[in-house]
């Protein structure tokens, strides 16, 4: 039997996650519901708000039935990337056969015809792309144009607009150019757009809840599941960490590499040497990232930049693990009881390792392998000890951490 893939960061999990896990199951109430979800850092160029035990646990209580976790290398990489390792990982473990995921438009036709176009680049959708950026456009506006150049639909410029509806862009190309047995199905968002910071409506942005998280606004009564409230009142851990928690450590990160900024991911030399001409950086992350924001580099793209110099992750690294086939292993979060049996399925049909404890990954892994894993180890101790240091609660390290297993 095959089940429904999800790619998620639930950062942190909210009302709308919980209606696709709802909708999803009404969908295909015979399938189980296998996600795939950002560790303790994010696409965004930023640490997660909750430790990712957490955010498991509230998945778990609103209709997930496994969680693995996207390895940090791709979980915290642009678009592509993370799209790519993704899908590649769904089809490595050989059981799942649909993939559901939110988007602002619901036009999979079109949404497939645009991702067609972004997997063969034509000559005509090339000259346009390289013209516009020429003119000094960013490259997100540079493709966008290009795109709506090439494909003339009404909708086409205002979906390419849209950070979700890009995202699912590149599911549909990575489908496609793995040739994966996997059917797309969208799931339309509801509520507010993923950059509206407004609290206007039970369905938010995860953006806006970030938001009201930081200036110490109520919102867990609108905003997230009963189940999620429960567990953060539950948990001592259920405290946020923000981008801005980490700055000293990113100010001496960028110090000490100043010589070898570019050799990072994301790190073009332009921005190296704005970053190594600087003498003393600016009290705040976010002046730092505006300072470093213009018309060719977006603010996700600085962020992701700087996270990548904090977290010491390479264009080699990088590299390596896409010629090795993106995603070489996997680590289970948690699950539910009565979906033990798709794990039992997994080990018959994957041609991954899983780990489920951390003490015995150097059995389940190629010593190259094991080298990635033991870095993802040391950038989640990182989390762990800003979370310590804001707050002087100790997180178990990886070690004492069990899999999370829910009735």
């Amino acid at each position: 039997m095959k089940h429904i893939g999800i790619i998620a960061e639930y950062n942190p999990f909210h009302n709308g996650h919980a209606y696709q896990l709802h909708k999803a199951k009404e969908l295909f109430p015979d399938k189980k519901i296998i996600v795939l979800m950002s560790g303790n850092y994010v696409q965004r160029g930023e640490p997660a708000i909750y430790n990712k035990y957490l955010r498991t646990t509230c998945a778990l209580s609103e209709g997930a039935d496994v969680i693995f976790e996207l390895p940090l290398l791709f979980a915290s990489a642009s678009a592509e990337h993370f799209a790519h390792a993704a899908i590649q990982a769904f089809k490595k473990l050989g059981v799942i056969d649909t993939l559901c995921f939110g988007a602002e438009h619901d036009n999979l036709a079109l949404l497939q015809e645009i991702a067609h176009l972004l997997t063969i680049e034509p000559d005509d959708f090339k000259s346009v792309l390289q013209r516009e950026l020429k003119n000094g456009n960013s490259f997100p506006k540079a493709r966008m144009i290009a795109v709506s150049t090439c494909i003339k639909h009404p909708d086409t410029e205002q979906i390419m607009q849209y950070p979700n509806n890009i995202l699912a862009i590149e599911y549909l190309k990575a489908i496609e150019k793995l040739q994966a047995n996997i059917t797309p199905v969208i799931i339309q968002r509801t509520g507010s757009h993923y950059h509206d910071t407004s609290l206007a409506t039970t369905y938010q942005s995860a953006t806006a809840i970030r938001t009201a998280i930081k200036n110490e606004i109520d919102i867990a009564k609108l905003l997230i599941p009963e189940s999620s409230i429960y567990n953060i009142q539950q948990s001592k851990f259920a405290k946020p960490i923000f981008a801005s928690d980490v700055y000293i450590n990113l100010q001496h990160a960028i110090w000490r590499e100043k010589e070898c900024l570019v050799d990072y991911l994301d790190v073009s030399q332009d921005l190296a040497n704005q970053l190594h001409s600087t003498q003393l950086y600016p009290l705040s992350l976010d002046t730092l990232v505006n300072n470093l924001t213009n018309k060719q580099y977006t603010t996700t793209r600085i962020q992701r930049a700087l996270m990548n110099i904090l977290l010491g992750i390479t264009k080699a690294e990088m590299a390596s693990c896409k010629e090795s086939g993106y995603i070489s292993y996997l680590r289970l979060l948690g699950f539910k009881k009565n979906a033990s049996f798709v794990l039992k399925d997994i080990k018959k049909q994957s041609v991954l390792p899983i780990i489920n404890k951390v003490a015995n990954a150097k059995n389940d892994l190629s010593p190259v392998e094991l080298i990635n894993f033991e870095r993802e180890l040391q950038r989640t101790h990182l989390y762990n000890q800003i979370f310590y240091n804001k707050y002087g609660i100790p997180i178990p390290s990886e070690y004492e951490h069990s899999v999370i297993i829910s009735e």
